[in-house]
């Protein structure tokens, strides 16, 4: 509602007004920087990527660029500058884009899980800039809600912290990284640290040394392929697990990111081994505890890479790049 976007472009019902310092909704007025960076990407070089908002705006193109370069070396990205960007990580992207959201200006800033794929040294890096902006942020990750000086909680669920004891086995994987049975690790690094990469490499041993594996990838669109939720899953039990039966009959490309990237790690519970790349990125806080509890429920054994530390430490194993 901030940009015009509702109801402008979105179907559906709107009543009331909205005014965004005395005026309608616009563009003009308000940037907003989508939950999935690879829906906004509009450029092959990072240095394009960041400068083309502005230039959209009517900004002068060497202006725009100076801008950018000098808020690129702020947040320590300057060595990306010449880079294509479908070479970059997730979350490197998506600091590209946010930060192309804040060189272009304008008066609100509209960031939507700008955390999701961020390490926490990043996040930090980017809440410091964000202190001299006028900007709304929708996350999921509370543990950065103290640093923002007005708080509008939707109703956050917090769950309790019981945990179980996990029951290791013998080896089941050999490879870059061991794995036993109903062992979890976690793979952990900064933004570009080759987590992703990392998780690739072993998906790839594990294919050569024949091991039955699931995967879900960063982005969950990858991996879903079937016209309904039930479909993709095949299993009551696991989306009942996933509170997912109310999306069942929903086609998968329909959900927003965080219901797709729940849909994709159900999908890989038919496996006994799981790859999980980011899983608690766009999850609400009671899913991201539920999570271990329920790949320990299930005897699963995963390798996560993530940048949750919440998560990581309750991990039987961590393994920093």
């Amino acid at each position: 509602m901030f940009n015009g976007l509702i109801p402008d472009f979105y179907g559906g019902k709107f009543s009331g007004e909205v005014r965004v310092f005395g005026s309608l909704p616009s563009p003009q007025t308000a940037y907003m920087v989508h939950q999935n960076p690879y829906e906004q990407i509009t450029s092959l070089r990072v240095t394009d990527e960041l400068i083309f908002p502005s230039i959209q705006s009517g900004r002068d193109s060497s202006d725009a660029r100076k801008d950018a370069m000098a808020l690129a070396e702020e947040f320590g990205i300057d060595h990306l500058l010449d880079r294509p960007t479908y070479q970059l990580s997730l979350g490197e992207l998506q600091i590209v884009q946010i930060l192309a959201g804040i060189a272009a200006g304008k008066k609100v800033l509209l960031l939507d899980e700008p955390f999701a794929h961020l390490s926490r040294r990043n996040a930090e890096r980017l809440i410091k800039i964000l202190e001299d902006l006028f900007c709304v942020v929708s996350d999921h990750r509370i543990e950065f809600m103290t640093y923002f000086p007005e708080i509008i909680d939707l109703g956050t669920e917090i769950p309790e912290g019981e945990t179980t004891e996990p029951e290791i086995g013998d080896a089941v994987f050999e490879g870059v990284i061991s794995l036993r049975e109903n062992e979890i690790v976690a793979i952990t690094g900064d933004n570009g640290s080759g987590k992703t990469m990392m998780l690739k490499r072993i998906a790839e041993e594990m294919r050569n040394q024949r091991v039955d594996f699931g995967i879900s990838l960063q982005n969950p669109n990858y991996s879903l392929t079937e016209k309904t939720v039930f479909q993709e899953i095949q299993d009551e039990g696991i989306i009942r697990e996933f509170q997912l039966n109310n999306l069942r009959e929903r086609h998968p490309h329909s959900l927003s990111y965080g219901q797709a990237k729940r849909v994709s790690i159900a999908k890989a519970f038919r496996h006994s081994i799981l790859l999980l790349d980011e899983p608690t990125a766009g999850q609400d806080v009671a899913f991201r505890d539920r999570l271990l509890k329920i790949l320990r429920k299930n005897r699963k054994a995963a390798i996560i890479a993530t940048h949750d530390e919440n998560l990581a430490e309750k991990c039987d194993r961590v393994v920093e790049l």
